[in-house]
């Protein structure tokens, strides 16, 4: 075996990986390259596979090159990545062999996802693939905008066409306020050993008339619990972990983890405005140890004329992510009132916070600022109460901590009934269901709410009884298997309010 025939380094936490792609769109057998990348320097290595591959997918009579999106897999020791652009149409999932240097198109995504662009793809510890599409048509529906898309990496030995019946979307990614549409265009995801995804992003927003142009760049977190397992339309929850804005106006297209829980970005940086032609984009690379802080790594440049890596990937799953700053923020309702609570783990860094609040979960504001206290303390816990007696309905609460270091962190967002004696909090999960639907509810205090399924002709076709307590409760609807395929309504009942959502039976 060369040294450039070799498997990934899955062990020794010393390099990533880049993909590389030929700016130029070449049209020879040379689109694309794969190197490893130093976590210390940056500096890029020889090309996998000792040679560069012809990336290509054909719509019609028109061929698109090269990739912008890579991941790696730990079972197989297989690259996996996704064909360039091919909007509208399918796009080819190919496998990559370093040893063998070879290439097998192991699956092509369904009709449905054809106006869909991926740039955004990893392998999770699970063995399984994940994609992130943004779609090109911005008159499409917010709620299927951004879809989270799961197959299979084939185990041992892939072979051709072995992904494309796995290929599953799982959900879609929220719609409102700074995840709208574009608002999550360019970026990659990585995944903790636990699995739950990170999500770094550039968004893209219009400038002037139909001058478009990147903006903010955002890291966010899907939670492994909240990640579905089955196919499903609703709405995934995500959490804006932090801002990043040394990277704004940048082009991020790449992320990787490093064994310690470092974060390592990839992005092309314009020469001067983007809506200026004479404008250039350079390829840099970045390391990120705390959440919305970077450093550039001015070891790192692209080896070859034309080429400029377009994403990151890792075989690297860490225990802890950007472990060093962490806000938890929980709550309940009290007789009118929100009782909140936030915990951190680096108090001693904070200058002050400030809690915010929104009605829909779209438009947050500040309603109070509290400065940081114990600063010699590195982990502390906060409160505040939040009188609503006047509002009816939940409420919508997240911290913002602003570091000493002018960074911002967020916490998770905690919905607060106020008055309803039960809401739902999320569900069903997944949908369509197949044996059991799972569901959240929040409930103002313990009693015991009646779950009813009703068809689509108004009949009755299942009821059961839950015990729930006050705050929040996972319940699930279990044996559903024997009901037909088609709508129902579920109901859930208290004495004096009956909530109801839609599922679907696949």
């Amino acid at each position: 075996m060369s040294a450039f025939c070799q498997l990934p380094d899955c062990t020794s936490g010393n390099v990533m990986y880049g993909v590389f792609t030929n700016i130029a769109g070449s049209t020879t057998a040379d689109s694309t390259e794969i190197r490893s990348i130093n976590y210390t320097t940056g500096a890029a290595g020889p090309l996998i596979g000792g040679k560069r591959y012809w990336i290509r997918k054909q719509i019609g009579t028109t061929w698109y090159y090269g990739t912008s999106s890579m991941g790696v897999s730990l079972v197989n020791n297989r690259f996996y990545i996704m064909t360039q652009m091919s909007n509208p149409g399918p796009k080819d999932i190919i496998a990559i062999d370093p040893v063998a240097g070879s290439t097998t198109v192991v699956g092509t995504t369904p009709t449905a996802l054809n106006n869909y662009h991926f740039v955004k793809l990893a392998v999770a510890p699970n063995g399984f693939a994940y994609a992130i599409g943004v779609n090109r048509d911005t008159s499409q529906p917010a709620n299927t905008f951004n879809p989270l898309v799961r197959f299979s990496t084939c185990g041992s030995l892939p072979t051709a066409g072995c992904a494309t019946t796995t290929i599953t979307v799982l959900g879609y990614l929220p719609t409102t306020g700074n995840m709208y549409k574009w608002k999550l265009f360019n970026g990659d995801i990585a995944f903790d050993v636990a699995g739950n995804l990170y999500f770094a992003t550039a968004a893209y927003d219009k400038l002037t008339g139909t001058t478009m142009v990147y903006s903010d760049a955002r890291l966010f977190k899907i939670n492994v619990s909240d990640i579905p397992s089955t196919a499903g339309t609703g709405i995934i929850p995500m959490s804006l972990i932090s801002e990043y804005n040394s990277l704004d106006s940048t082009v991020i297209n790449g992320i990787a983890l490093d064994l310690t829980g470092k974060m390592y970005l990839s992005t092309r940086v314009f020469s001067g405005p983007q809506n200026n032609p004479s404008s250039t984009q350079s390829p840099e690379l970045y390391v990120s140890p705390v959440p919305g802080t970077t450093t550039k790594m001015t070891g790192f440049s692209s080896p070859t004329p034309n080429f400029s890596m377009s994403d990151l990937a890792s075989c690297n799953f860490p225990a802890l992510v950007l472990s060093s700053s962490e806000v938890r923020l929980t709550g309940r309702a009290d007789k009118g009132n929100a009782n909140l609570v936030w915990n951190l783990n680096n108090n001693q860094d904070v200058d002050y916070f400030e809690l915010q609040r929104s009605e829909d979960a779209n438009d947050f504001r500040t309603i109070a600022t509290i400065n940081a206290s114990y600063t010699s303390q590195p982990s502390a816990k906060y409160s505040y109460q939040d009188n609503q007696s006047s509002f009816a309905g939940h409420s919508y609460y997240r911290v913002r901590a602003t570091m000493k270091s002018g960074v911002r962190n967020y916490s998770n967002v905690a919905n607060i009934l106020i008055d309803d004696a039960l809401f739902v909090a999320s569900g069903p999960n997944p949908n369509p269901v197949i044996d059991r639907a799972e569901f959240k509810l929040s409930l103002k205090s313990k009693m015991t709410v009646s779950a009813r399924i009703i068809d689509q002709r108004g009949s009755l076709v299942k009821e059961m009884g839950l015990n729930c307590v006050a705050g929040d409760n996972k319940v699930s609807l279990n044996s559903l298997g024997y009901l037909k395929a088609g709508m129902y309504i579920v109901e859930f009942r208290t004495d004096d309010q009956v909530v109801r959502t839609k599922m679907i039976k696949q």
